[in-house]
Order: C-alpha cells, then structure tokens, then sequence
C-alpha cells in the first residue's frame, strides 16, 4: 500500500484562511481600542483591508467574529495556567487554582466582559469557549476518585453554569476576587470536598498571569 498523501492546502484555502485571520486580528485591535459597541463590521473590513461584503463569507455578525477571539485569549491563558499546575498532585487543588486564575483574567478583560454580557451570544458558543477547561480539570478529578459526582454530563453543566453566572455577578462587585474564590469554594463543596478544605484550598496566594 503507498504511504497517504500529505493534505495540502489549496491557493483557494489559503487565500481565505488569510483573509478570516486578517479579520480577526483587525476586530481585535478594534474592539480592544474602544467600546464594542462603537465597532462597525465596516470598521473591521477597512482595517483588515478588504470588502465589506468579505466580512460575510466568513462570520455572521461582529458578535461572530468575537468568538474566536476570546476563545485563543482562554486558550493563551490555559497554557500558562497548566505551566504552573504541572507540579500539583490534587485534581481539587488544580481546579481551585484553574478556575480562580481563569475568572480573574476573564473578569480583567473587556472583550470577554462584552461576551458574557452580551445576551445574543450562543450558550454552546460560551461552552466551546471556556467549558473545555473545566471538563478537563474535572475528568482529572473524576479519574483519581477525589470528586464524587453521580453523572459526569450534569456535573459539567452544573460548573458550567455557575461559572458563568458567578462571573456575571463579579463584574457588578466591588470585589470581585472574593465572588470568584466564592463561587470556587462552593463549586469545590457540591463536589464532594470538605467545608474547611475547600476554603483553604480557594484562599491561597495566587500568583501573577500574563493576560497578553
């Protein structure tokens, strides 16, 4: 049998996989600038360079186009996140760090606020964006018998959406660190860990992430 060709991307796929990135760093750059709300798809397109009409082969709408954005900041941030949990032999201990690290560069971050906020987003758009990240640091725990949860699929719905809620809820307070370290330590308890631990374990020192 003769080895499978390599797949290689055609001038035609190139050319448009060019072009939606061109999309996206310019929506960035201008969403991160200003209020969103002042953006205009026609300011995306003479940023980036190309029609107005372009804009649409591609995304539906500027709230579209958003999420691929905040999804590769979550993913920049989950790298350096899982650089500092290597270490960390407790499934409870990495989601507590995970979890509280990743709601406060979500909570410090405009474009991300605007999304959660925005009730046009898709729920599954919210999931694909930031559940991966706690299905993952769950499945873990899961695995090692430190969380004892009945049905794993309500479980990662029930964190999924106190996440999100939590979240909305800290970016109205006036310290929004302690709704998150909150919202951890209960979602630590309904897991099956201990009151006490879980608040040692959602109150240590957090050190500093790069949010670029």
């Amino acid at each position: 049998m003769s080895p499978a060709r390599p797949i290689t991307e055609s001038r035609v796929e190139r050319k448009q996989r060019e072009t939606r990135q061109k999309l996206i760093d310019a929506a960035e750059r201008l969403m991160s600038d200003g209020p969103i709300d002042h953006v205009q798809i026609k300011h995306i397109t003479a940023q980036a360079d190309v029609g107005h009409g372009t804009f649409y082969l591609h995304f539906k709408s500027k709230y579209d186009i958003l999420i691929p954005i905040v999804k590769a900041k979550a993913a920049r941030w989950d790298k350096q996140i899982q650089v500092r949990v290597n270490s960390m032999d407790d499934p409870a201990e990495v989601m507590a760090y995970s979890g509280r690290q990743m709601s406060r560069l979500i909570q410090h971050d405009s474009l991300w606020r605007w999304f959660l906020r925005h009730s046009g987003v898709p729920v599954e758009d919210m999931k694909s964006a930031i559940g991966a990240f706690s299905a993952r640091d769950m499945n873990k725990a899961l695995v090692s018998g430190r969380f004892d949860v009945p049905d794993v699929d309500v479980a990662n719905s029930f964190l999924f959406g106190a996440f999100v809620n939590s979240l909305l809820t800290s970016f109205d307070s006036e310290d929004p660190d302690s709704v998150i370290d909150q919202m951890m330590e209960m979602l630590l308890r309904a897991l099956g860990i201990g009151d006490n631990e879980a608040h040692e374990l959602t109150n240590r020192p957090l050190d500093k992430i790069n949010p670029g």
